[in-house]
Formats: C-alpha cells, sequence, structure tokens
C-alpha cells in the first residue's frame, strides 16, 4: 500500500464541518438524534466516494477504492461527530471553560 498522500487528508477536513451540516439538517427533517453518528459516518462514506469519482485521481482497482471510502468514512465522520458534540445544543449558548457546576 502507497503512503498517503497529504491532499488525500486534505479535502477530508472541510468535510468535518460540512458533515455537522448535513446531519443537523437530517435531524431537523425526522431523523432520530440517536441516529447522528451513524448519519455522520454514511455521509462521509458517500462524500468520499463522491469525491473521488468526480476527481477521478485514483487507479486503484473499485474493491481498494471502495475500502479507502469506508476507511474515511468512518474516521472523518467519527471526526465530524466528535466536532458536533462540542457545539452547543441551544441558540446563543456559551461554552464555558472550566468546571462547568454552579457553586453558588
Amino acid at each position: 500500500m502507497p503512503p498517503i498522500d497529504t491532499i488525500d487528508l486534505a479535502y477530508g477536513i472541510p468535510l468535518i464541518v460540512v458533515i455537522p451540516t448535513v446531519v443537523e439538517i437530517a435531524k431537523r427533517n425526522g431523523l432520530p438524534a440517536r441516529l447522528a453518528g451513524p448519519a455522520a459516518v454514511l455521509a462521509a462514506t458517500v462524500l468520499i466516494a463522491l469525491g473521488d469519482v468526480a476527481l477521478a485521481t485514483s487507479g486503484m482497482p473499485i474493491g481498494q477504492r471502495a475500502a479507502s471510502w469506508a476507511i474515511g468514512g468512518i474516521v472523518y465522520g467519527l471526526a465530524a461527530a466528535g466536532f458536533y458534540s462540542l457545539t452547543p445544543s441551544t441558540p446563543g449558548a456559551i461554552l464555558r471553560s472550566g468546571d462547568a457546576r454552579n457553586d453558588t
């Protein structure tokens, strides 16, 4: 297996921003919140596959390409799901640093 090209890694970084948006749109259209993680992985896999097909940069056989789509989808989907979970869940909420307990 050849080493991973930095271009392949770089086009995955915008996915970490796009995937939470896609999942949020799906949730607002009826997707249960418990399916947000699998939806993020699925969305990442589909977007990676579409990007690979559109760019046509790989000369690998389809089996290897599908495996790289699946692995990339899992990695970027879980990364996006982790990024998504860091965002405030209510509009206008502010993330506080330190302990979130209110000891007053």
